[in-house]
């Protein structure tokens, strides 16, 4: 009984855990770096999943298009009942219009009450027919229609496959943004806990000098005000990377609760650090590799085909067709074979004016696209020129608080000391930790502006800057 008891004993506490390490693991989060975070947005994200949904729709359009170059090859068949043959009466002699012998050819001759023996009555049909055709048809010559037509789906593909790569670049600058702001959102975090550390420290000093006398109690008031601004402060902050992480987890297209955590540095490293940049290069370099710009070329190319191909709609085309049918009924005694090729022209005459009209409407649709055209690169100039002013003043924003925060770091040391020896009040003190705690925002944010408007000039030039 005992040994029964123990290994029940232990099954059960095997199954507990087996089960507590496994609540552990699945509460663990998913630590994702941003190579990480940009490969699973790739699979999932809508708006990349969508171009590449009309990508598959533009190569069907091309595969349709090719179809009006090749010969189409079609087959019918039906099978008739007649349960009534239609009838028919004839004289025995001559009833088919041909002369008797020694005679000339006359007409029938009326039926009458006197020679109805010479009548005979016939059958025209059966009751089973079954028939069977196949058809061939290739066009020959229409003016160049079915090959503009498919030049102008393969323009197309090309077109839209620049949109993939537009939305592929967009995906990446978001992913950027949105990753590096939850990092600086958790940064943001440890500074408010830096902040309330000092607080506290100042608070003890405040209460260790009132009990020597050396303090009033309005010091230890006012160190107990700061530390409660600071613990909001610190509430604040990571009430800011809840709401970071969920625009992060928004733009990967995970749940909002999934538990999710991001791994990076907001420090630059030396692989980053750009040279001096010709503003005049980029934006020649955005207008060579932008997928946006190469798109409405595309685009501008699709529509003189389709242009081509409305001309082509007044003029005549030709075409060539065959036919082998095959018929059979109960009372055929060898099935019919019948084939038969040809030609067929086309001359449109009157169309309502559908095919001027049709003219008018692409070229409209032309001056469209190369009105988009010339608008984009504008808007692509503009977007390399504010990343590169924003990624420079980013720079030298970095400078000035690396700068800071030193200072503010020294400041805060002495000022702990003359607080300690009663040189300065609590408001002194207090002054210079809200200092250090701004110079590291202000030196976390301009990190953050700086790796974000990296990654925005290279999106606005459409490659890596090297």
């Amino acid at each position: 009984m005992n040994t029964v008891r123990f290994c029940r004993f232990v099954c059960v506490g095997t199954f507990l855990f087996l089960f507590f390490n496994l609540s552990v693991v699945a509460q663990e989060p998913q630590v994702l770096t941003l190579e990480d975070s940009i490969e699973l947005a790739k699979q999932s994200n809508l708006t990349l999943q969508t171009a590449e949904q009309n990508l598959k729709a533009a190569e069907a359009e091309v595969r349709a298009a090719r179809a009006g170059l090749l010969p189409k090859v079609t087959a019918s068949g039906n099978y008739t009942y007649f349960k009534d043959i239609q009838k028919s009466v004839i004289q025995a002699e001559g009833g088919f219009g041909f002369p008797t012998p020694g005679g000339e050819m006359d007409g029938p001759e009326p039926p009458s009450a006197d020679n109805e023996s010479d009548l005979i009555e016939l059958e025209f049909g059966a009751h089973h027919n079954a028939q069977g055709t196949v058809s061939l048809t290739q066009p020959i010559f229409a003016w160049g229609r079915y090959y503009y037509g498919y030049q102008a789906a393969q323009l197309n593909y090309q077109a839209v496959q620049r949109d993939v790569d537009a939305a592929s670049n967009q995906l990446r600058l978001d992913v950027s943004e949105a990753f590096y702001g939850a990092l600086v959102a958790q940064e943001f975090v440890r500074v408010a806990q830096q902040s309330v550390s000092l607080v506290e420290e100042q608070l003890t000093i405040a209460e260790a000098s009132l009990n020597a006398g050396a303090a009033t109690n309005f010091d230890v008031l006012r160190a107990k005000v700061q530390l409660a601004n600071a613990k909001s402060q610190l509430i604040r902050a990571q009430n800011g990377v809840q709401t970071a992480k969920n625009a992060y987890k928004t733009v990967l297209n995970i749940p909002l609760s999934g538990n999710v955590s991001v791994k990076g540095t907001l420090e630059i490293p030396e692989s980053q650090k750009i040279p001096a940049l010709n503003l005049e290069t980029l934006i020649h370099q955005a207008l060579e590799n932008r997928p946006e710009v190469h798109r409405t070329q595309f685009a501008e190319d699709a529509v003189r085909k389709r242009i081509d191909v409305a001309k082509t709609r007044s003029r005549p085309d030709l075409g060539f067709f065959t036919n082998y049918q095959i018929s059979q009924n109960e009372r055929l005694t060898e099935m019919n074979r019948i084939w038969s090729l040809g030609f067929q022209i086309n001359i449109p005459i009157f169309d309502g004016f559908a095919a001027r009209a049709a003219v008018q409407q692409t070229e409209t649709a032309l001056k469209q696209v190369q009105l988009g055209g010339t608008q984009m690169k504008v808007g692509v100039e503009f977007e390399v020129r504010t990343a590169y002013l924003n990624l420079r003043g980013a720079e030298t924003i970095i400078d000035v608080q690396r700068e800071a925060v030193a200072q503010a770091q020294e400041s805060v040391r002495i000022a702990n000391l003359q607080f300690q020896n009663g040189i300065i009040t609590t408001v002194a003190l207090t002054d210079t930790q809200l200092a250090l705690a701004q110079a590291e925002v202000n030196r976390l944010q301009a990190h953050h502006d700086y790796i974000v408007g990296l990654a925005r000039l290279e999106k606005a030039i459409g490659q890596k800057l090297q």
